[in-house]
């Protein structure tokens, strides 16, 4: 028994062994997949294309709401985070014990160079991934030194080769803290950092030769400025680098998902800083708006007055017949054909009498027969839960009842005349209906020009509701030092946030026929 648990271990040992020694001296590639985080290198969520990485958040402070509301805590955050520490530390350490002088180089050599940054979404919905591109000469000295260092210390290897432009080049990766190993490669006088190694490599099963992701990596060390420029195209911006910094984000990661389903005819959002000043641009398809175009007149006149946060997009009717088609089956035929009865942008709406978790949904059909009953089994089909179906005058409603973690909800929906309203907060659902049926005043009566009015913001209803659900999710704390802390930060920027005025985001033209960039402007409502 002894000997076979000896047997074991020494097998077992040797096998470590092996692996680590395979690990050490071949990298990732003898034992891993490419991109084991499975994201499409070629189609990033955003991207950030900058002058200077390192003025970025010093740059957005100029914002008066945002400087009130983050202050300069939100600066010092990015120079002294820990992922940044720990990155200059282990740059100092390699650089002092193999005599080399780039210590810092590296951390301000993509910094402070002009630079693009690409990011993808985790699995949680946050930008965690990222891919930074930078053009610098002299990259040759770096180059033949991490490869040195890599032979011979414990926190630099190399992880694999790609061939780019005939050339064979070495990926090398830095383990810089707990748990944190980022990826480098530079080709000619291109260098491009990956923040984590399965944007490449990953675990120990698997597809080991992604094309795809090694054909977009080479593309992005190529030499040749109109290859390595990937992003530029699908989030039409301009060759080059600006003058100051260039924040765009594609509407699929804002909507969580569900922006190229539901309005794809907004693609994405564009902030630009030059000159001391941010400016701010839509992204728009115009071939892709429904009949309507993005004309938010009426929606505005349905929606109750003073909402924290409201923003009409232009639904894409049509792409929601697969989703239909499937809820046809329990629903009945009508329900298929719902989308075509559909037309001009919807609008989602948060009130700080609500919850963040409970916004109302109101769009426009055009007036047809037999859509009420349609809507009606869309909504039996779609719930758990008795029906309940009323009816007065010309609006319809239909109800149910369910037990949430958040508490008991009742979901609404609501047809009356043109408008159709949804929430899983019935009293939002009869704030709409009140206004439609003109017995409360409308968000519109607030607005100048409701037709090119894409959205609403009002600080002060969002500072309320941003406090309301910080304090709801706080855990219990027996002690008090969760709520006071959050009295001592949270409430005083809330604070802050509620002084400013109600501002709306207009379209400076309307839309195009193509897809192109419109400015929006930022007016503040008295």
């Amino acid at each position: 028994m002894k000997k076979t648990w000896l047997r074991r271990l020494i097998v077992g040992g040797a096998v470590c062994a092996a692996v680590l020694f395979a690990y050490r001296t071949f990298g990732w590639e003898s034992m891993a997949p490419v991109n084991s985080l499975k994201l499409d290198l070629a189609h990033p969520d955003a991207l950030v294309v900058s002058r200077s990485l390192a003025d970025l958040p010093r740059d957005l402070l100029t914002v008066p709401l945002a400087r009130d509301v983050l202050r300069e805590e939100f600066v010092y955050y990015y120079e002294q985070n820990e992922d940044r520490l720990g990155l200059k530390g282990s740059l100092r350490r390699i650089a002092y014990e193999h005599q080399l002088n780039w210590g810092d180089e590296l951390i301000r050599m993509v910094l402070d160079e002009p630079a693009e940054m690409a990011l993808w979404r985790d699995g949680d919905g946050s930008l965690k991934h990222f891919a930074i591109a930078i053009s610098r000469g002299n990259l040759a000295r770096l180059v033949t030194e991490a490869g040195t260092v890599a032979l011979k210390d414990t926190q630099m290897r190399r992880a694999g080769t790609l061939r780019v432009d005939g050339d064979t080049v070495h990926v090398y990766a830095l383990d810089y803290a707990y748990g944190r190993t980022l990826l480098f490669a530079a080709h000619g006088s291109r260098l491009v950092i990956f923040s984590h190694p399965g944007m490449l490599y990953g675990g120990p099963t698997g597809n080991r030769d992604d094309k795809a992701a090694q054909a977009i990596v080479a593309k992005l060390l190529a030499n040749d400025p109109q290859r390595n420029q990937v992003y530029h195209a699908q989030f039409h911006l301009p060759p080059g680098i600006p003058a100051g910094h260039t924040v765009a984000v594609k509407t699929d990661f804002l909507s969580f998902g569900y922006g190229a389903a539901f309005f794809g005819a907004l693609q994405a959002l564009r902030f630009d800083f030059a000159r001391g000043r941010w400016q701010s641009q839509v992204l728009i398809d115009g071939g892709r708006l429904a009949k309507g175009g993005y004309d938010s007149r009426e929606l505005w006149r349905a929606l109750p007055y003073r909402p924290g946060g409201c923003f009409t997009v232009p639904a894409d009717w049509p792409a929601m017949q697969p989703v239909l088609r499937r809820l046809g089956a329990k629903g009945g035929e009508g329900v298929q054909a719902l989308a075509a009865r559909f037309e001009g942008p919807a609008a989602a709406c948060w009130y700080p009498k609500s919850r963040l978790y409970t916004p109302v949904f109101v769009a426009r059909q055009a007036p047809r027969a037999g859509t009420d009953a349609a809507l009606g089994a869309l909504f039996t089909s779609t719930v758990r839960g008795e029906v309940t179906h009323t009816v007065d005058g010309d609006t319809r409603r239909w109800q149910t009842s369910v037990e949430t973690p958040a508490g008991r909800m009742t979901p609404t929906l609501a047809a009356s005349g043109d408008t159709v309203v949804f929430s899983a907060d019935a009293n939002l659902v009869e704030q709409v209906l009140a206004v439609v049926h003109k017995k409360a005043p409308a968000a519109a009566d607030n607005l100048p020009d409701p037709a090119r009015t894409l959205g609403m913001i009002d600080p002060a209803a969002l500072s309320q509701l941003a406090q309301k659900e910080a304090f709801a999710t706080l855990p219990a704390d027996s002690e008090g030092v969760l709520r006071a802390a959050a009295d001592a930060h949270l409430v005083p920027r809330l604070a802050a946030l509620a002084k400013y005025p109600t501002y709306r985001m207009v379209t400076a033209a309307p839309p195009p026929p193509g897809t192109a960039w419109i400015p929006l402007e930022w007016q503040a409502i008295r």
